[in-house]
């Protein structure tokens, strides 16, 4: 027997799945706002900020490269956990929709259960600082070779590409002089950065350094280990140390001045290695603030935007460390900006359905991945996509996978992506849109949920221009491209049997 839902019925239904996923978006970005809160980024100051970017000649690639890859790594992917996150424990409460009651959270405080509630109690995963670290000796990426990443970025369309030197574990990827938690300790000193570096020039991709503020094992003596957003929603909060217990002992004002001095002396020191070692650096992808407090003396004795800038003349700055820099960002798909950017701005995403470090989490399908990246251009966007490394340095099967389906699409499309602008004044598309030269590039794009090209159906795009047409084909296709002018306006019917499930760009040629 088979039944059929009532039109009614089937409206609720769809009511009710879009109301849960606002649900989700919501938490999610309420989620990313906390961590950017605990690591010194204020989101809600980010949006005031005037994003006036440097006017040096060798920063301007930046706006019109179109797509980069990010690629967060660490000693983590040692039990496939997301990077540093995990060990900050109290997420469960930070994050949770439905909030525990604060005579819950003093019952959990009470039998010392930071882990209450959370997910990692059903998989085994939960992990105390001082296990999380202890990682580092059983991290060794034989196999690691990040020939074999940027290349597949470069295939894949890319023109930069991001490497996390250290993330707010405090790993450093590289033998560092500084701390005595990187390479230098392990590993037998090898150099993840000195070998991005030289992939990355060999295929002529620009070359970004990712760099966290915060470095939870250099500070591990002064902060607490339960999440900030506890802090914020419940009163009577102790300090928990890297093993998760309650702290006993409270640091004297002296001794947190000096340990703001050693922070500063610790961040100026790897940055300018970061800066002066590896040649010409195009980006540095900063993460969070350093971990002194605002308005503090300190802050005058570690890197400083000029220094920066005195070290590499052409570097691209993110805003993530001073509050200021040379574009916006944006992070996560709930994030995708869908109005016009006037300045140099970013999105960075995920290509992992969760987590930036690798976790095993399923991937996003290439056609949900190319849509954002055709809304991204379309408002002016850079679209940054991430892919985390396993244990072993390299990139899974299924990554791989994705990499050559976006590789092909790029093919075709990239001239739509990597070098264009906006639409210009006066013109307005029905779909994502970009224009460079004569051409203007329209997005025929599926929503990613589809299984096949045969469900997807024919489709009307109309354009609005001031200017004559030359002539409309699709990219990368044969198929003739019926369209007509009525007052400016032309309406183009794409047929079904053209369109692809990862996407269509139209070429419309101006006269």
């Amino acid at each position: 027997m088979k039944f059929l839902l009532t039109p009614l019925l089937a409206l609720s239904v769809l009511t009710a799945v879009q109301s849960s996923a606002q649900v989700k978006n919501q938490a999610e970005a309420d989620r990313v706002k906390m961590e950017h809160a605990q690591i010194g980024i204020d989101d809600s100051q980010s949006n005031k900020v005037d994003y006036k970017h440097t006017t040096n000649p060798g920063a301007q690639w930046y706006p019109k490269a179109g797509f980069g890859m990010f690629i967060h790594w660490s000693i983590s992917s040692v039990k496939k956990l997301d990077l540093s996150w995990p060990m900050m424990a109290g997420t469960q409460i930070g994050w949770s929709a439905k909030m525990p009651t604060q005579d819950s959270v003093n019952r959990f405080i009470a039998n010392g259960d930071f882990f209450a509630g959370h997910k990692c109690e059903t998989d085994n995963s939960c992990i105390t600082p001082n296990q999380y670290w202890a990682l580092a000796q059983d991290f060794d990426p034989k196999h690691c070779d990040p020939d074999t990443w940027v290349k597949l970025a470069k295939e894949a369309g890319m023109k930069y590409v991001v490497f996390t030197t250290r993330h707010h574990d405090g790993f450093a990827m590289w033998p560092s002089k500084y701390g005595n938690f990187n390479t230098k300790n392990y590993l037998g000193g090898r150099d993840f950065v000195k070998e991005f570096v030289a992939a990355c020039r060999k295929y002529g991709l620009k070359i970004g350094l990712y760099y966290s503020g915060p470095d939870w094992h250099f500070n591990g003596d002064f902060q607490t280990f339960l999440y900030y957003g506890i802090y914020k929603k419940y009163k009577n909060i102790p300090s928990v140390d890297a093993n998760l217990q309650v702290r006993t002992t409270v640091k004297t004002a002296a001794e947190k001045q000096k340990h703001y001095e050693d922070v500063a002396a610790y961040i100026k020191g790897q940055v300018e290695e970061l800066l002066t070692d590896y040649g010409k650096i195009d980006m540095i992808w900063f993460d969070g603030s350093p971990d002194i407090p605002a308005g503090n003396v300190a802050w005058k004795h570690t890197i400083t935007m000029a220094e920066i800038h005195r070290l590499q003349p052409g570097i691209v700055v993110s805003p993530r460390f001073f509050g200021y820099g040379d574009y916006k960002t944006f992070e996560g798909d709930k994030s995708l900006p869908k109005t016009k950017q006037n300045g140099w701005a970013e999105l960075c995403t995920t290509m992992a359905t969760k987590g930036w470090g690798y976790t095993n989490s399923p991937l996003k399908s290439t056609a949900h991945v190319l849509d954002e990246l055709a809304i991204c251009r379309s408002n002016n966007v850079n679209m940054l996509l991430n892919f985390g490394p396993t244990k072993e340095g390299e990139f899974s099967n299924e990554m791989v996978s994705r990499l050559h389906e976006i590789a092909a699409w790029m093919k075709v499309n990239g001239v739509a992506i990597s070098g264009t602008s906006v639409l210009k004044n006066g013109e307005v598309a029905s779909v994502p849109a970009t224009a460079k030269g004569q051409h203007r590039y329209l997005f025929v794009m599926s929503d990613g949920q589809k299984q096949s090209n045969l469900s997807l159906p024919a489709e009307d795009i109309t354009f609005k221009t001031p200017h004559e047409i030359e002539g409309i084909r699709l990219l990368g296709n044969d198929h003739k491209i019926m369209y007509e002018t009525n007052k400016g306006i032309v309406t183009i019917h794409v047929p079904a049997k053209a369109r692809c499930i990862d996407g269509n760009v139209l070429d419309v040629t101006l006269k």
